[in-house]
């Protein structure tokens, strides 16, 4: 069918040719040429033009034939034509009914309505200006037949993504830097202090068993023997277990009770360490002019 139309509009661009001349400017001429154009406009996928093309061809001055094909190629052209919906909020989500925007550079339209604007299909940078707000844009890819696209932006006010929190993309980072500190600190605290208590408890153990080795050197040894002869050799293995037993107990209570310490420290610690949002804060600092810094 629609090569048939092609060559019916062809027939009729030739026949139209051989027309004396002296008929001057024969509207029909501009029919069979806006309907040619109107269809390589369309192939290339420029639908607004090939639409005004189409509106040309289909008048009632133009042959019969080439009206019929131009009405049902803007019929299909129309089914196809894609179209957005529009839209912009402010800061607080508040709707704005007027703002000047631009398809790919060229002025679309001032208000935003909700009404469907027909586009050509294809990729688009959608742009929305207005007074007192900074400019946004929205990259788009368009697909034939696609209908009320919502196209939706966010003005902010100017100069407030300057003067807002994104400005200061380091004190982001702050709570996930306290947290890891938090982690690190309690961590090795809790680990030292396990070391230490179970230092502390094998060097109790020791002592104990230094005690059990003087108490059986003495049950050998007659009561005053290492008064009159600390040197023998009996005498000698008991000062030496007694030696090891008081430095095993005094060395090892004292690990075990810094161990203790240090575990219990480390409890408290993780208990009482700022949250994320408190530790990030209080990194954050206003400088002269309102400028935020971190520290």
């Amino acid at each position: 069918m629609e090569r048939s139309s092609r060559i019916a509009v062809a027939l009729a661009a030739a026949v139209t040719a051989f027309a004396p001349a002296a008929r001057g400017a024969d509207p029909k001429i501009e029919c069979i040429a806006a309907a040619d154009q109107g269809q390589s406009q369309r192939d290339e996928g420029h639908y607004l033009r090939a639409r005004d093309s189409f509106a040309v061809c289909l008048r009632d001055v133009c042959p019969k034939v080439v009206a019929k094909s131009c009405t049902r190629w803007m019929r299909e052209l129309e089914d196809a034509m894609p179209t957005v919906a529009l839209g912009a909020k402010d800061d607080k989500g508040q709707d704005f009914t007027a703002a000047h925007v631009t398809l790919d550079g060229a002025p679309l339209t001032e208000v935003l309505d909700g009404q469907p604007v027909a586009v050509d299909p294809g990729p688009h940078v959608l742009r929305f200006e207005r007074a007192g707000s900074d400019p946004a844009e929205e990259h788009v890819v368009v697909r034939a037949g696609e209908k009320n696209r919502v196209v939706s932006v966010t003005l902010h006010a100017a100069g407030a993504a300057a003067s807002g929190p994104a400005a200061a993309p380091a004190s982001e980072a702050s709570p996930r830097g306290a947290t890891t500190t938090k982690k690190v600190v309690t961590l090795s605290m809790l680990v030292l202090g396990a070391a230490g208590i179970g230092t502390g408890a094998v060097l109790l153990v020791q002592a104990g068993k230094q005690s059990s080795s003087a108490a059986s050197l003495r049950t050998g040894i007659p009561t005053f023997a290492c008064t009159d002869d600390p040197a023998s050799s009996n005498c000698q293995q008991l000062s030496d277990a007694v030696d090891a037993q008081h430095r095993d107990a005094a060395i090892g209570t004292t690990a075990l009770i810094a161990g203790g310490v240090l575990a219990a420290g480390a409890v408290v610690m993780w208990l009482m360490w700022p949250q994320a949002e408190t530790a990030a804060a209080s990194l954050r600092w206003i400088g002269p002019g309102g400028i935020a810094g971190t520290f």
